[in-house]
């Protein structure tokens, strides 16, 4: 999460930029491309539940994560009037799956910390994760100087294929549900003592 969190507040430092700048959107027009953002937002809080029940929880992360990896993806590929397309349909699908990844990481630590550490969990998590966003946006906007808006767009977007890979490179790519990880790492233990 905290690499999708870096991704974000690069992107809405990117954002205004590359709508007024590179796509010489209207005033109107910006707000409204920043807004359909929203819209992914709902539609990933909704469609959690279905998606962490038909894929489990464990997957779902690295499905979600490819998803806003292609969401990323998406935003900076258009040219012309195309360009407004491809950033409404990008920005809606990267905020889908980044919704997914939070609603299901935030439950998964609910469930998972002991409740006499849960606000220090629940805490360091923001700290770490939340503390990605500034940096993120402050990386972007240098970046962008040298760069540009929409090739900075770009290689931030390759750092959203971070949460899928080290996902498929830890033991969640074995789970079904996250709440499978201990039965996971007792096994071995228990053979052991066998």
């Amino acid at each position: 999460m905290t690499a999708v969190n870096f991704v974000c507040g690069a992107q809405l430092a990117l954002y205004p930029l590359y709508l007024v700048r590179v796509l010489h959107a209207p005033a109107g027009a910006v707000g409204l491309l920043l807004a359909v953002e929203g819209v992914g937002t709902l539609a990933g809080a909704a469609l959690t539940p279905r998606i962490t029940t038909r894929l489990g929880s464990a997957r779902a992360l690295v499905f979600a994560g490819f998803v806003a990896l292609l969401g990323a993806l998406i935003i900076p590929i258009g040219t012309a009037w195309a360009a407004y397309v491809t950033f409404t349909l990008g920005n809606i699908v990267f905020a889908l799956g980044v919704v997914v990844l939070s609603v299901t990481t935030r439950t998964y630590r609910q469930v998972a910390s002991p409740p006499e550490l849960l606000s220090r969990v629940m805490a360091t998590v923001r700290f770490v994760s939340w503390g990605a966003i500034p940096v993120g946006g402050l990386l972007a906007g240098a970046a962008a100087g040298f760069a540009g808006p929409r090739a900075t767009l770009f290689a931030f977007a390759a750092v959203v294929a971070l949460a899928p890979v080290v996902l498929l490179r830890s033991p969640i790519r074995h789970l079904h549900d996250l709440t499978d990880f201990g039965a996971v790492r007792a096994a071995p233990l228990q053979e052991a003592r066998r």
